[in-house]
């Protein structure tokens, strides 16, 4: 079984697998490099736009890279 990766390692994981670096994600998303290394080491929320872009440059949905798989459990618990 695959271990699941947290939020942040799905994001460092997907942008390797597109084989681009910090700097360009971060241009490609319109974004400060370093803005971009601080959502990254988990140190900054994206807004919803930063996330937007991040995805669509990662060809990844917004939940896939920054929600954790049981977060909508989660909420419908809370519901």
């Amino acid at each position: 079984m695959k271990k699941q990766l947290m939020p942040l390692e799905k994001l460092i994981e997907a942008r390797r697998e597109m084989k681009l670096t910090q700097d360009d994600v971060a241009k490609l998303s319109g974004i400060s490099r370093s803005m971009y290394c601080n959502i990254e080491r988990g140190e900054v929320t994206p807004s919803l736009r930063s996330a937007y872009s991040i995805s669509r440059v990662l060809k990844k949905s917004i939940e896939q890279l920054f929600f954790a798989r049981n977060a909508r459990i989660t909420n419908k618990k809370l519901a």
